[in-house]
């Protein structure tokens, strides 16, 4: 039976507690750990913490955030060393890049899940938004010098990551996309696992082990609002967590992150149960 090991990482950007900063503490009184404890493994949670973010002066907002990586590739790493299966409640998602990193994988999948694509570069970002950019920092497109200060991080091949439920994205990153080697995946074509498993099947090289990565706005607006940045068009609660247990029972997923939750956006609160019912399904097909 697996240990889980939960790293909750509560920045939005630097952050502490700002926006989607506030979803990892949600989702843990709402009971992730009893959720991931559900088929009899052993849970442990970390929250990443620092005292301080940007008052130094000479330190900006990638500094922090890259910080945060390095600090998330460790917990990885050592969660890992122990026998643990690590998930990771975020609040951005540039803490994949440490999970991947953290993971130490010699052949690493990427399976990512997101209303957006999070492949701008800083060349062709309309905002400079740094949570815009996580898929085109794995991949090797951005941010390549702060990217090697991460230890284990090496740049993933696109032919071994799957996009899927994307549908909101900045001209220039359409530019991008069409030209780049990841499969993509419709939310339209996730009505079942079924297209998502054969985009996986298909990854070159076959990965050794897959980082899932579950973006909460991969939802359709009208089924939970996640976030400021929340579309119509995305999947339902349901196939969320359908794809998630098939993921887990097909490959050799090696960790999982649910990110991007800001409860202020989501005042009836759909999204814990969306969130709690994936994270039994991941912990029972681990187990």
């Amino acid at each position: 039976m697996p240990e889980f090991r939960i790293i909750a990482v509560p920045y939005e950007l630097g952050r502490l507690r700002h926006g989607v900063g506030r979803g990892p503490d949600r989702l843990l009184a709402a009971g992730a750990e009893e959720a991931l404890a559900s088929a009899g493994g052993a849970v442990q949670t970390e929250v990443v913490e620092f005292e301080e973010t940007f008052e130094r002066t000479g330190y900006g907002e990638v500094d922090a955030c890259f910080d945060l990586i390095r600090a998330v590739a460790e917990r990885v790493s050592a969660a890992v060393d122990s026998g643990a299966f690590p998930v990771l409640l975020g609040g951005s998602c540039f803490n994949g890049v440490g999970v991947v990193a953290g993971l130490g994988e010699p052949s690493p999948g990427v399976v990512y899940l997101d209303a957006h694509s999070d492949f701008n570069s800083p060349e062709t970002s309309l905002e400079g938004y740094f949570d815009g950019m996580p898929l085109a920092v794995l991949a090797g497109d951005a941010w390549q010098a702060m990217h090697a200060t991460v230890p284990g991080a090496r740049p993933v091949p696109q032919t071994a990551m799957v996009l899927a439920g994307a549908r909101s994205f900045d001209p220039p990153e359409e530019v991008r996309l069409a030209a780049c080697d990841i499969a993509q995946v419709s939310a339209e074509q996730m009505a079942t696992p079924d297209a998502l498993l054969d985009a996986v099947r298909a990854l070159v090289p076959e990965p050794a082990g897959i980082y899932l990565h579950l973006d909460l706005d991969v939802l359709d607006e009208a089924v939970a609002p996640v976030n400021v940045y929340h579309a119509p068009g995305g999947i339902t609660g349901e196939q969320l967590a359908d794809v998630a247990e098939a993921m887990c029972r097909e490959f050799p997923v090696r960790a999982v992150s649910l990110t991007v939750y800001d409860p202020d956006f989501d005042p009836e609160g759909k999204v814990p149960p969306i969130a709690m019912e994936v994270l039994r399904r991941v912990a029972s097909s681990a187990a």
